[in-house]
């Protein structure tokens, strides 16, 4: 569980290697989407996979979490391949995500919809269904407090009764990551939470990255905001046209002549300054 304590969590938090990104490679029938990535993704870091558009984040996003398969190499998890498992199975594994266009149920409640990500660990039965056994009942008043607590930890301080169309984009957005920690994720995977956010959001984002970071969750960072990447992330992995050109501190990437190239565009020098830390 990640509600723990920053002195727990301190103890906890260890750059052992919890990902290891082998040699990855996709095709879809033409020329390659991806080609031999390679990275590791330590505990407890921020890691930022950034790029221009069509660069290939979204499908080693996609990758990572069992929604497409990789064409060539691997991609471990302690050690284990996962992957040829499919996402309800990295799910249980302990791997979770948010998507760039929100999947909210709005004929939900905001606490339902956080729930929503808790069925993995709910123990469920059709005898205890209909008896309502009492283990059954401790099982859901659990999980009913767990949502509760995620979402004070996002910063949603509202009625867990409440309709998620009654709160902000902004609060939406964190809504969704509440939702992904139901699961109790050791890698979180975030598809451009800070997309559509004025700064004060973006701002609460950030926040909220470093304090899933101090929990030794894993994050995993796919976003535009250069911003926001260069201001929470341990470690950046640069990608153009499906192969990685950079990786490294966010200091030692904001350097980087070919990532200016790249991805900074025409106006490399300029925009290099405005978000060099």
């Amino acid at each position: 569980m990640i509600l723990v304590s920053g002195k727990k969590a301190a103890q906890q938090h260890h750059t052992a290697s919890i990902v290891q990104v082998d040699g990855l490679g996709k095709k879809f029938g033409g020329p390659p989407v991806l080609s031999d990535i390679s990275f590791k993704l330590q505990r407890g870091q921020v890691h930022s996979i950034i790029g221009p558009n069509g660069a290939g984040k979204t499908t080693l996003l996609n990758i990572l979490t069992g929604i497409y398969k990789p064409t060539t190499g691997r991609v471990l998890l302690h050690g284990n391949d996962m992957s040829a498992l499919e996402p309800h199975q990295l799910a249980a594994c302990g791997v979770s995500r948010t998507f760039q266009n929100l999947k909210v149920c709005f004929n939900m409640s905001v606490q339902e919809n956080v729930l929503l990500g808790r069925h993995l660990h709910l123990q469920t039965g059709f005898l205890a269904g209909i008896l309502r056994l009492p283990s059954m009942q401790k099982n859901e008043e659990e999980a009913h407090t767990l949502a509760r607590e995620l979402l004070e930890f996002v910063g949603l301080r509202v009625d867990a009764a409440l309709r998620p169309d009654a709160l902000s984009y902004g609060a939406l957005k964190r809504l969704e990551i509440a939702r992904a920690l139901a699961c109790d994720p050791q890698l979180l995977l975030l598809d451009e939470p800070a997309a559509g956010l004025n700064p004060q959001e973006t701002m609460e984002i950030k926040k909220l990255i470093e304090r899933l970071a101090e929990q030794s969750v894993t994050v995993v960072l796919v976003e535009h905001d250069m911003k926001l990447v260069m201001g929470v992330s341990d470690n950046i992995v640069v990608m153009n046209y499906g192969q990685k050109i950079a990786e490294g501190s966010p200091e030692t990437v904001a350097q980087n002549p070919d990532v200016i190239a790249a991805y900074l565009g025409a106006h490399g020098k300029q925009e290099k300054a405005e978000v060099t830390p």
